[in-house]
């Protein structure tokens, strides 16, 4: 067994990482079909079920993107299969309108959806709750606030979704998915639901929008959305009998209503605060629908509540929608009135020990002066840094071309441009490109005009980043708005382009947008964690697949003007794009340049394992004279020598990509040693 959630073994206690245990949970269910798009912070919950799947007899596949990903779920589960389908926050816009649509119906066979949050946005453009967008489907919300509940409530997921024939939704958040916890395994489900398909099973005209279906005088999807709200009236009465929904008995008359981490934090502070008197605890482990047999109970024994809840005030909300009714009198703390939460970040155990300390006036902890003092001492010395490319990471040299591309052509455009051009970024680990990492204070400008602004390093690059997809849409709105200030340049990575990119490029043939597409294909899925892509040439299981090639989708799709480069060849990358950008702005067509050299990391791994020596490169010093452009560079393993003004090679950092060498205007840096350049690496 290649992971340790495939062992059946009943009362084996095994550590797992949160989204290891969403998939342990599956697998208890006895999943038949399972898939996603992987995205941070919920990829390991696919990557972890397809280390199992072909041992334990079940699917599992990456889909292009999470629309697909949910349109093969709904697919399987309509032909009565046990299925799963997992994504990030973002991911869950993306599914909405199949989501929205299949609860109109429902499905024979169980979905579950589990969609992992950011807040504090670690790994995200935004800190998104996704459980706003369940409740407004109508569909049954479930919220772990341990690993052991991600998998118990993953496995019950399972048996909800058959038992109401909808879709049932797992919310996770950065602190269960990529934390680790004591999980107590249950038995596995051998029993596998049949595969059926019936178009009349249970309901006339089950799986079509219209239809001459009529259901209480009505037809169509208003019948369907009858029997959904039918299915929903069913489930906010069997709500109050889930076992995650449960009254914790207090010794006063406080109340605190909390779910998922916020319930684990409360716990917590109420440890670390000593409370004498513990307040009542009603934990929500369905935050739609609230169980509102348990919140009467509940509220009748206190005075006033707290609301303890991670992202945003949607229990709270809620809470008072249902207490304008029930007991208007009583006031309801947490995140809007009467605030003692923020509305944004991460919760964390601080901010709920200080919230519940005067919520329940005691004194609240506090820190030790001198750890006080030694943290604002540190913190006036630590150099405020971002994340970086990784060393020898092909990106870049494609920046690097594009840098110098763009500067000899606004040269030589003086007179048609006043050379400044737009850089449209995307989502992957090229967005780095925007983290200003080198970035000095900029003063905002307020005149409606074109200006230019320098940078001298890769992550300055991108001027506008915000979701899969957007970068070149962005290209083409600015290019028709009737921009023409300088170059307009969209850039992308490969699996991004296999998932939102193909219609956006469809939209720029067909509209005349002369823009320039760079797509930087480095075979992976690199920066959710090397999962494979349509052009890795292997599946999630990693079985072989055929390999799709990205200028052949390009031609297919009516691009003329089609460019292949390694951007480890720095003047043949600047040569290319330069080429593309005039192709583009002197004939009014799109371009597309593929630079192509497969992720740095994944070829240095190959090598470790192969046993092979990777060169490296060091400066000579006696040759260098300080102009930095290595630095420049970007890379991590390229440093600089304030005192010496000086650049140097870290050794343990360096993997030979022999960027560095080829920026150096004077030959000063040179190989180390006798070891295999990274491209020459098979």
């Amino acid at each position: 067994m290649k992971h340790v959630i495939g062992l059946d073994e009943p009362g084996k206690r095994v550590i797992l990482q949160g989204n290891e245990a969403y998939a342990r949970g599956a697998v208890e269910a006895g999943v038949q079909l399972a898939t996603g798009y992987p995205g941070t912070p919920s990829s390991e919950i696919m990557e972890t079920l397809a280390l199992v799947a072909d041992d334990l007899g079940f699917h599992a596949q990456w889909s292009t993107n999470e629309k697909v990903a949910m349109d093969v779920a709904v697919g399987s589960a309509s032909v009565g299969a046990r299925t799963i389908v997992t994504m990030k926050n973002a991911g869950t816009n993306w599914i909405m309108d199949m989501f929205a649509t299949v609860v109109y119906g429902g499905l024979p066979g169980a979905l579950v959806i589990v969609s992992a949050d950011d807040p504090e946005a670690f790994y995200s453009s935004t800190e998104e709750d996704t459980r706003f967008l369940a409740k407004g489907v109508g569909v049954m919300v479930l919220e772990p606030s341990t690993q052991q509940e991600a998998k118990d409530m993953t496995k019950a997921a399972f048996n909800y979704s058959e038992k109401f024939e909808l879709p049932v939704f797992v919310r996770s958040v950065t602190r269960i998915s990529h934390s680790s916890g004591d999980v107590t395994f249950g038995k596995i489900r051998k029993e596998k639901n049949p595969i059926f398909f019936d178009r009349h099973y249970k309901l006339p005209f089950r799986y079509n929008v219209y239809g001459p279906y009529k259901y209480k005088g009505k037809s169509g999807p208003t019948a369907k959305h009858a029997w959904q709200l039918e299915q929903l009236d069913k489930i906010k009465e069997f709500v109050n009998k889930v076992p995650f929904n449960k009254i914790e008995e207090g010794e006063s008359d406080l109340g605190i209503i909390t779910a998922g981490m916020g319930y684990s934090y409360v716990k917590d502070a109420l440890i670390k605060l000593g409370a004498e008197s513990k307040p009542w605890i009603l934990k929500v482990g369905t935050p739609y629908p609230m169980p509102e047999k348990l919140l009467k109970r509940f509220i009748d024994k206190v005075s006033k509540i707290l609301v303890v809840e991670e992202g945003d005030p949607f229990i709270e909300e809620q809470l008072y929608s249902f207490m304008k009714e029930y007991a208007p009198e009583k006031p309801v703390y947490g995140k809007t009135r009467h605030q003692m939460l923020l509305r944004y970040g991460e919760l964390g155990i601080a901010q709920v020990v200080k919230a519940v300390a005067e919520y329940l006036n005691i004194p609240s902890l506090t820190i030790n002066p001198e750890r006080k003092r030694l943290k604002e001492e540190l913190s006036s010395i630590v150099a405020p840094r971002s994340s970086a490319l990784c060393p020898g990471c092909q990106h870049l040299g494609t920046y690097w071309g594009l840098r110098f591309a763009l500067l000899k052509l606004s040269s030589k455009y003086k007179g048609k441009w006043k050379g400044v051009w737009i850089i449209n970024g995307d989502i992957g680990c090229y967005e780095q490109g925007g983290y200003g990492i080198f970035a000095k204070k900029i003063k905002p400008s307020t005149e409606k005009v074109s200006k230019r602004y320098t940078f001298n390093n890769p992550y300055e690059i991108l001027d506008t980043n915000y979701i899969m997809g957007g970068g070149i849409g962005l290209a083409q709105g600015q290019y028709h708005a009737g921009y023409r200030d300088g170059p307009i340049v969209a850039v992308a990575g490969d699996s991004t382009f296999f998932h939102a990119c193909l219609p956006a490029l469809a939209n720029a043939v067909y509209n005349k947008a002369a823009i320039t597409f760079i797509v930087m294909d480095n075979s992976w899925t690199a920066m959710t964690g090397h999962q494979p892509s349509p052009s890795s040439g292997m599946t999630a299981t990693m079985h072989p697949s055929k390999k799709i090639w990205i200028e052949d989708v390009a031609k297919s799709l009516g691009v003329e003007h089609v460019w292949t480069v390694d951007p480890y060849n720095v003047k043949e990358t600047e040569e290319v794009i330069m080429k593309a950008i005039e192709t583009s702005f002197n004939e009014e067509v799109p371009t597309l340049v593929v630079a192509r050299r497969e992720c740095a990391l994944q070829v240095a791994r190959r090598a470790s394992r192969k046993g092979v020596e990777l060169l490296t490169y060091a400066v000579n010093q006696d040759k260098c004279i300080g102009c930095t452009l290595c630095v420049q560079l970007g890379c991590p393993a390229v440093g600089w020598e304030k005192s010496k003004k000086k650049a140097f090679i870290d050794p343990v950092l360096c993997v030979g990509c022999g960027l560095c060498a080829q920026v150096c205007p004077v030959k000063a840096i040179v190989p180390s040693n006798k070891g295999t350049k990274l491209s020459d690496v098979r």
